[in-house]
Parts: C-alpha cells; structure tokens; sequence
C-alpha cells in the first residue's frame, strides 16, 4: 500500500512539474502547446521576432507577449494571437500559415470558439503579409541598426582572424562565420562593407558553395544570395555549374540577375533560350530584366511572339510584363516596350496593370503623364491606385499634384489610399501646391492618414516654408477640432518657424492642454528675440496655477532662452517665483527656473540672494547644482556670494557638487579656489573630479595654482593630463617656479616631472 502511494505521489509530482513547466507561462492546453512548437521562445515568454535568437525589448520592437487579456501572469493562446496582430510584419508566412492551422484544427470548446474568433484575422494578416512582401524580413530601424553592428562585428572577427593565420584564431572565425550566416539565411541584409571586407565575405561565400554544396543546401543558397547582393563578378563561374542544378538554379538565376554584367547576361540568355516554359523560365525572365542591354530587350520581347494560335501562359505573360518594367525602371527607353506596356494597362490581372504603370511611369516623360494621370479616375482597383501613385510620386508635370489633390479629396477615397496620396505629395517636387488639402487631413481620425500629413508637411516646409506655415496658420485659426489643433500645434513645434509667431500666441489661449503645451514648446524652440508680446503671454503663465506643470516648465525654458528683460518686464521676478515652490512635484519646474535665471543674465542682488540661498540650503544636489551653475554664468562678482559659495564647500563632502562649487569660485577668480581645491585633488578622488580641479587651477594660472598643480604631478592616475597642462602653463611663471622647487624636491616622481620641464624651458 504504501508502496503504491509512493508511486501515485511520484506520478503526481511529475504531472505538476510539467504542468507548471508549461502553464506557469503559456496556458496548458492543446492549441497552447500548438503554439509553443511554433514559436519555442513562447516558453521564456516571448516570441523571437527578429529572428536572432535573443530576447530584445528594443524602443522600436518589443517582444515580450503582454499579460493583456487576464493579468493572471499565464499568457493566453487569445494574448499570442493579439501580440501576433500587432506584430505579424516581423514573423515569417511559415510561421502565420502554421498559426492558422493550429487554429483550423483546435477541438474542443473553448478552442473551436477562439479558432472562430481569430481564424478571418489570421487569414487577413496572411494576405497582408502578401502583399508587404511575403519572404522579405521586416526590421526596425532599432533592429536594422543593431542586427547590422552584429554582422559588421563578425565579418571584423573573421577578417582578423584570417590575417593572423595561426590556429588559435580558426575557432574565433569558424564561431563567427557560423553566426554570420545564420544571420544571412535569415534574411538580414549585409552591413556597409569596406573593399576588404567584401573580398574576404565573396571569397567566403564561394568557399562555402565550392564546399558544401553537396551536404548543407540551406547554408549554400544564403551564399547564393549573398553573391548576388555583392554583384561578385569573380563567382560567376561557380554561379554557372549552380544554374544546372535543381536544387539552386532558382537562386542562382536570382543572383545572377543582380549581378548584373555583360557575362551573367549572356549566361542568362543562353540559359532562357534552351528552357522550357516553368518557374526556372519564369525566373531568368526576371533575372534578365534586371541586367539590362538592348540585347536583353530582344529576346525577351520575342518571348511575346507566341502566334496567333498560341495561348500566352498567365505567369509567364505576367512575369515578361514585369522585367520589361524593370527594364524601363532601369534606363532602357525602348520605343517598343513603351507600346506594348501601354497595352496592358486594360489588362483584366490587376497586377500586370500595376507592372505596366510601373513601367510606363519610368520614361518620365510629358506623354507618360499624360497617358497614366487620367487612370486616377477611372481605375476601380484600390491595388492599381495605389501602385500607380507610387509611380507617379516623383512625377514633376504640375497636373500630376492636381490629380493628387483631386483624389486625396474625393469622399470615396481610402485611407489606406490618402495615405499613399499623402505620402507621394510630400516627395514630389510640386507637393507644395498641395498645401491646403493635406493640412486638413491633420485632423483625421485615422491615426495613419494623420501622422502621413504632419510628415509631408514638414517636407515640403523645407521646399515652401511660407506656404507651409500659411496653410497651418489658416487651418488653425479655422478649426475648434481638438485633434486637428493638437496634431497642427505639435507640427509647428517641430518647424518653430517665427512665421507662426501669431498663430502660436493665439494657441496660448486653448482651451485644450495638449495644445497650450505644443504652443508654449514652439516658443522655446522659435526663441524670438526682444518680443515683448510673447514675453509677456509668457509670463503670466508661470506663476498660474490653474496651467499644467509641462506648461508653467515650457514656459520658464522659453523666457529663459529668448534672455529678454527690462525694468517694465522684470522676468527676473517672474522667475524668482519658481524658487519659492515647495512640493516636489514642481521640482522641475523649480530647476529650470534657476537654470533661465542663470541665462537670462540678469544681476541684482535679489538673483544672486535667491541662487546662493538655494546652492547653500537647498537639499536636492540636482537643483544646488543648478544653482552654482547659474551664479557661474552670471560671472557675480559679490562677496557675499563668495562667501556663501565657500562655506558651502566647506560644509559639503559630495564631490561633484563641490567641483561645480570651485569651477564657479574659479571663474570669480576667488583666493580661495586654490585653498579648497586641494581637496580635490586627493589620491583617492575619482580622476574625473582631479582633472576637472587641475583645469580649473591652470585656468587662473598664478604661482599658488601652479605650485598645488606641481605637488600632485606624482599622481599616475592624472599624469598625462597633468603634463600637458603645465606645459601649456604660463613659462615664466612656471620656470621661476621649478627652478625653485629642483632645489628643495626630495620625491623621485616629482623630481623626474620638474626636472622635464626644466628642460623643455632651457631649450627655448
């Protein structure tokens, strides 16, 4: 008996070890378990989105799945189908199709009801996923960035290595090939190369081919494609054996297209004239698009010529379409290819429409506009608008920013199209007539729609600022829409035009926070100078307890960086408010107050009075600083802020506050500075605090500063810069000085330093 209690309590802790091993993260059913086999990392409770195998909670790219659906600490199969909706541009089509297969086969209640619930969504993310891109990994530009330093560090690793040559270096380069390409097989794109490091990666990638192509096909199609991306001439031979091989001849046309020289074109002809119609033709069809030459043009428009009794195939019709637009995109202006892409633009296949456009877009020519501007009104397809704005962005023809407008305007119009319209508006030449319908869709409700407006208005401010801020103005002064308002106040923020000077007073007076806060940050970043109308609007708000804290700070930073002040104004007493706030939830607002007392460069005895009390009483170091700072930009001259400022550092044992406490002593030019500076200059301060001491004493440069400056020129920590400030250090005084101290030195290091620079002096 006890026998089988033991074994039925064994089994019972195993059941509870693997339930909790599972559950206490990810919810312990079948489509939960679904799902951890898609995405392992959902055990550590994450999903590796940037595929590299690492948790990254980047500013851009966070891929912790949050406890959003029941804040129980389990993540939820309905919590990962969120994450994957929000995230589904970064995980692979592989990686979605199995998601929705999971779904199709859940069983049981609540997973038939969550398969219901989700499986539409899944299949919309799959088709958008299509549609970006299907095989092409999307980064943010945090990712992009460190995924690029990643690769930059192991092509280093494995060029050092391999300049070395000895074998203590071939597991440092075999560990950082490895990691290289499996970041490449991934889909990363390659980092900026030297020439050097582009030798040794072709030479790398050809090895791998030459080596491994029998045993590992993954790791030689990403050399491949690697190849491709280097335009390698020198690995067209080897690139030739592969475009036999079934297993690589896909991606070796591929490669071979973007290498793109005389030699892979004529390979590629000679390839597609022997092959029989299937995907392999289809793909040196493409491939030899991209190469370009008149050559190319005629053999691939003789792929037309099929006869009158032979049916086109639908892909192969689609995919000659389209390298006859890369074509065009790539510089071949072939009178020909112009008339036969001008037939397919009736083309029932909305994708040849769109490759058509494309290519037709490319001549950028008056008939070219003339040809596609009309379709803007007459095509049904959302797809095809979108492709054709897109070609037609950088279009100059001033009718083509008419149609724009007349279309972004339409009530029928998307906002997946507006979006597109407004984007193309912001990088056409002629986007500034445009103007006055993009600034009304600042207010939008789409999120999408809004943000496109700000950014290509802030674009063409740089083309027309007076326009730009023209148009703002009167959508402003004619709108009571707080989105429209908060979105427009925050775009002259960024502009900070001193066009916008009345709008922006006007803003002062919303009744909306957001917007009364955009207002105030506009003019601390616009800083007019001597504007005795913004002053004044300015100071009324900072005292005010009925503004935001955010408000009351821009408008300190404000008055305090436009420095304005007279005996009518007295900022200063406006400023001086602020250092009597006691809550610590005007600590910031106090802090920049002392920091625009010190700019606005203001003296009198109440400023000094008020920023020597604080630098001495206060107890938060940030705002003491601060304090110090600001009696130090002033350059006051009053001994009872000398006073004050001393007894401060007496009183005080923080370094950092005391050397900003002696800078400012320093640059009064007080006695003291080199009496207290010793202090600093001990053998265990840090090294920063000793440096910034010896500047501060080389800086007054008298025989006493100098002298303390010699008797710490044994301190190894600070030598070398101690050294090059004496020898920049005043001569004369300084050689009386060491020719006096050689006769009384009795330490060794000190004498080898005197003994240096008396030399250097004898030598002049």
């Amino acid at each position: 008996m006890k026998k089988k209690n033991l074994i039925g309590i064994f089994v019972l802790i195993l059941t509870l070890s693997f339930s909790t091993a599972l559950s206490a993260k990810v919810v312990n059913t079948t489509l939960g378990r679904e799902f951890i086999k898609i995405f392992p990392k959902l055990s550590n409770e994450y999903i590796d989105l940037n595929g590299n195998g690492e948790f990254d909670r980047l500013e851009d790219m966070d891929e912790k799945i949050p406890d959003s659906s029941v804040k129980d600490g389990i993540i939820q199969v309905q919590e990962i189908l969120d994450f994957i909706q929000v995230n589904f541009r970064f995980i692979s089509m592989e990686k979605l199709k199995s998601s929705k297969d999971a779904l199709t086969n859940a069983s049981g209640d609540i997973p038939e009801l969550i398969s219901l619930n989700y499986s539409s969504l899944i299949d919309e993310i799959i088709m958008e996923k299509e549609r970006l891109g299907a095989n092409d990994l999307y980064l943010t530009p945090s990712a992009m960035k460190a995924a690029k330093e990643k690769m930059t560090g192991y092509i280093a690793t494995m060029l050092n290595a391999y300049r070395k040559e000895e074998k203590q270096y071939e597991e440092a380069f075999s560990k950082a090939n490895r990691e290289l390409f499996r970041m490449i097989e991934a889909g990363y794109p390659l980092p900026d190369l030297n020439s050097d490091d582009k030798e040794l990666l072709t030479n790398l990638t050809i090895h791998t081919i030459i080596k491994e192509k029998e045993s590992n096909k993954t790791k030689v199609l990403a050399a491949i494609r690697t190849l491709g991306r280097l335009k390698a001439k020198q690995a067209i031979p080897y690139l030739q054996e592969l475009l036999i091989s079934p297993d690589y001849n896909i991606e070796t046309a591929i490669a071979l297209g973007n290498i793109g020289s005389t030699e892979a074109r004529k390979i590629l002809m000679d390839s597609l004239r022997l092959e029989e119609p299937g995907k392999l033709k289809n793909t040196l069809i493409m491939a030899l698009g991209k190469t370009g030459g008149d050559e190319s043009v005629k053999l691939i428009l003789s792929l037309l010529d099929t006869g009158d009794d032979e049916k086109k195939e639908p892909e192969t019709e689609k995919t000659i379409v389209s390298s006859l637009a890369s074509l065009s995109n790539s510089g071949i202006k072939d009178r020909k290819v112009y008339s036969i892409l001008t037939e397919y633009l009736n083309h029932n296949d909305p994708e040849i429409r769109i490759l058509a456009i494309s290519g037709i877009a490319a001549y950028k020519t008056a008939a070219a506009t003339a040809l596609l501007t009309p379709i803007l009104k007459t095509e049904k397809s959302e797809e095809v608008l979108v492709g054709l704005v897109k070609s037609l962005s950088s279009d100059i023809n001033p009718s083509t920013i008419l149609s724009f407008s007349a279309l972004l305007q339409d009530s029928k119009t998307s906002d997946e199209l507006k979006t597109v319209l407004i984007d193309a508006i912001g990088i056409n030449k002629n986007g500034f007539k445009a103007v006055a319908p993009v600034v009304t869709f600042l207010g939008s409700s789409n999120k999408d729609v809004s943000l496109a407006a700000a950014n290509t208005l802030e674009k063409l401010y740089y083309q027309n600022a007076p326009i730009v801020i023209g148009g703002l103005s009167r959508g402003i002064n004619l709108s009571t829409d707080e989105h429209f308002l908060t979105v427009s106040s925050d775009l002259l923020s960024r502009l900070a035009d001193p066009g916008s000077i009345v709008t922006v007073l006007n803003l002062l007076g919303s009744t909306y926070p957001e917007v009364k806060k955009n207002a105030t940050w506009t003019l601390y970043r616009m800083s007019p100078a001597d504007n005795v109308k913004v002053v004044t609007e300015l100071q009324k708000l900072v005292p005010s307890e009925t503004e935001s804290t955010e408000v009351r700070i821009n408008a300190v930073r404000a008055l305090g960086s436009i420095g304005y002040d007279s005996s009518r104004q007295e900022v200063w007493k406006t400023l001086l408010t602020t250092l009597k706030l006691k809550d610590s939830k005007y600590r910031m607002l106090k802090l920049y107050g002392i920091k625009a007392l010190g700019e606005m460069g203001t003296v009198n005895k109440d400023i000094t009075d008020n920023l020597t009390s604080v630098a001495s009483r206060e107890s938060d170091e940030t705002l003491k600083i601060a304090a110090v700072n600001s009696l130090r930009t002033l350059s006051s001259t009053d001994p009872s802020v000398e006073k004050a400022l001393i007894n401060s550092f007496k009183r005080n044992d923080d370094d950092i506050f005391r050397i900003s406490l002696l800078e400012a002593l320093g640059d009064m030019g007080s006695e003291e500075t080199s009496n207290l500076a010793s202090f600093l200059l001990e053998k265990d301060k840090p090294a920063a605090i000793k440096e910034r001491t010896i500047y501060v004493l080389s800086h007054l440069g008298n025989e006493k500063s100098l002298s303390l400056l010699l008797d710490v020129s044994n301190d190894e920590e600070i030598s070398e810069y101690l050294m090059g400030t004496l020898e920049d250090g005043d001569r004369a005084v300084l050689k009386s000085l060491v020719q006096r101290r050689l006769k009384t030195e009795t330490d060794a290091d000190r004498m080898s330093v005197l003994e240096n620079l008396n030399s250097q002096f004898e030598s002049y």
